[in-house]
């Protein structure tokens, strides 16, 4: 596992040269990945598919890791542009409308490249959790907790952190494992749809009488009345 330092760019460009510079070496990047896969992927590659020198790509990013971390902040901002959008497009919406729109976002930006994800997900080492995407967690459930508290009188579910967390997680994992094992169905909407349903009937859906979830039935409780269970 890489250092979290070592992955991070050495320097950020400042001018329009530096940035279509930058964008190159990243684009060349993610290329060699969808194409020749994580094994053929170097530094020396990049710079060759960029068109520019391996002490231009030093310039920015120190090492192959650092390119790796980039990919992630890029998607990450893919991410947040499409929750921003959806949250000033629909905020006051239905409680459905808002939940279908969200999910809709994050599967739009897992499908801007799904092949470079599939390659990030099935065969780059893991580089650890990273300054930008801590960042992004503590504001997407930061984001989701708010929601779900303006929308109290809507909501079933009595403990609004635990449904924050199943809410986040269920949609990272669902969407993330979907990228590599069921592209047709995220391209398709069904996952949108079906996580939609899922979500909502959690959130929304009262237990009987509103005592909180039904209890799991016991083995005991499944038998017939008035016979005993055969002693052991």
């Amino acid at each position: 596992m890489a250092r979290l330092d070592a992955s991070r760019p050495r320097k950020r460009p400042s001018q329009a040269r530096s940035h279509a510079t930058v964008d190159a070496i990243v684009g060349a990047a993610a290329r060699i990945l969808v194409r020749d896969g994580y094994g053929a992927f170097t530094t020396n590659r990049v710079a060759d598919a960029a068109g520019v020198s391996v002490g231009s790509l030093y310039q920015y990013f120190p090492n192959k890791e650092s390119l790796l971390a980039e990919l992630k902040v890029r998607h990450i901002a893919d991410l947040e542009r499409g929750l921003d959008a959806v949250m000033a497009r629909v905020g006051d919406a239905p409680l459905p409308v808002i939940v279908h729109a969200v999910i809709a976002a994050n599967v739009a930006a897992h499908l801007i490249d799904p092949a470079l994800h599939r390659v990030l997900s099935t065969e780059v080492p893991q580089l650890g959790p990273s300054d930008a995407s801590t960042a992004f967690e503590q504001r997407t459930v930061a984001r989701v907790r708010a929601l779900l508290t303006s929308r109290r009188r809507e909501i079933a579910v009595r403990d609004l952190d635990l449904a924050t967390y199943l809410v986040v997680r269920t949609v990272e994992a669902t969407i993330h494992e979907a990228v590599v094992e069921r592209p047709n169905d995220l391209a398709s909407g069904a996952i949108t749809r079906e996580v939609t349903r899922l979500l909502l009937g959690y959130l929304t859906v009262s237990s009987p009488a509103g005592r909180g979830p039904s209890p799991v039935p016991s083995a005991s409780r499944g038998r017939p009345r008035g016979r005993r269970a055969p002693r052991r």
